[in-house]
């Protein structure tokens, strides 16, 4: 007797297209720091940045793994904004881009090989319009040539990593990336196109192979951390190319690492099987009787009355036990 399909079984038919996440992993110094440093005089002094980095390597790998087992496809993980050239100093700048080149290292190369992966590192067609002798077009020339030498498949999973994108530079340069023909070919087809969805998918899949350098499904889910309270959306090329289309963001309470594998399962579980991301009732006719209307009423208005109930306020760590507003 069979025992039905697995949970990734489940998700892949639910999402034949692939499912594809936009995973952003924040509070990675604050991670390293509560699980390795929290018993030292300062804990949140990183004496050791090698460890730091290795460290964290070994818990992106947990949690994209994760993601894969459970019927993923396609991921997008920004890596470094170009903000992060300048907010931080030159020296964090530095740190980074390392950290950054990790991911075309010989060690994640063996893990994307054991999972399956295609990887691709977006935006750094920022890092290539720089002059030749700046460090960071230095950045973007050893990405290209990653993507030169890898032996990309059909069907396997994406990994995306973005790397200081500026979208809008992205889409300056789409005509010039997809050449002629295929800028002609969209042209005429949205001429003969009353189909207001066809366009918006013609044009995503125009602008999106333009960005991303690869085919890639618009994303059905974003997954952050609002530990601060705050709700930030950090993935620039993914959230520039919904352009008003349905997708569902979910933020967990402390930083993503820490994440278990029946958190993500539940977070794929609601996205997939859970409330419809549109609605196509005209009202709530049969859904409410007067005494559950007046119930919400009342803590609607009870919410209405507490400035600090709104989603998104953020927060500061008090030393008395609990986050406040």
């Amino acid at each position: 007797m069979s025992d039905g399909p697995t949970f990734a079984e489940r998700i892949r038919q639910r999402f034949p297209e692939g499912l594809t996440g936009v995973l952003v992993v924040g509070g990675t110094r604050t991670t390293y720091v509560l699980e390795r440093n929290r018993h030292r005089d300062d804990p949140g002094h990183i004496e050791d940045f090698q460890d730091y980095a290795q460290f964290l390597v070994s818990r992106y790998f947990e949690l994209i793994s994760m993601y894969y087992d459970l019927g993923g496809q396609n991921l997008i993980i920004p890596a470094f904004s170009y903000q992060g050239f300048s907010d931080r100093g030159p020296e964090y700048a530095r740190q980074a881009m390392r950290a950054c080149l990790l991911m075309a290292s010989e060690q994640f190369q063996a893990f994307y090989r054991e999972q399956g992966i295609d990887p691709y590192f977006v935006g750094i067609d920022t890092l290539l319009h720089l002059p030749p002798d700046d460090e960071k077009h230095r950045l973007g020339e050893q990405f290209e040539a990653f993507h030169a030498q890898w032996n990309y498949q059909a069907g396997r999973r994406k990994l995306i990593w973005e790397i200081a994108p500026i979208p809008l530079f992205s889409f300056w340069q789409a005509h010039t990336i997809m050449g002629e023909a295929a800028h002609s070919s969209l042209d005429e087809s949205l001429k003969h196109t009353d189909d207001l969805q066809a366009m918006h998918d013609q044009l995503y899949s125009y602008y999106a192979r333009a960005a991303y350098g690869t085919d890639i499904p618009m994303p059905h889910f974003y997954l952050g951390s609002n530990r601060n309270g705050d709700l930030k959306l950090h993935a620039m090329l993914p959230i520039s190319l919904l352009c008003g289309g349905a997708f569902r963001v979910y933020y967990t309470p402390y930083p993503t690492l820490f994440m278990t594998r029946e958190t993500l399962q539940t977070i794929l579980e609601d996205l997939a099987f859970g409330k419809p991301l549109r609605s196509t009732r005209t009202d709530y006719g049969g859904q409410l009787t007067p005494e559950l209307a007046e119930a919400e009423y009342q803590r609607i208005l009870e919410l209405r009355a507490d400035p600090a109930s709104t989603v998104g306020l953020t927060r500061q760590i008090t030393g008395e036990g609990s986050p406040q507003p």
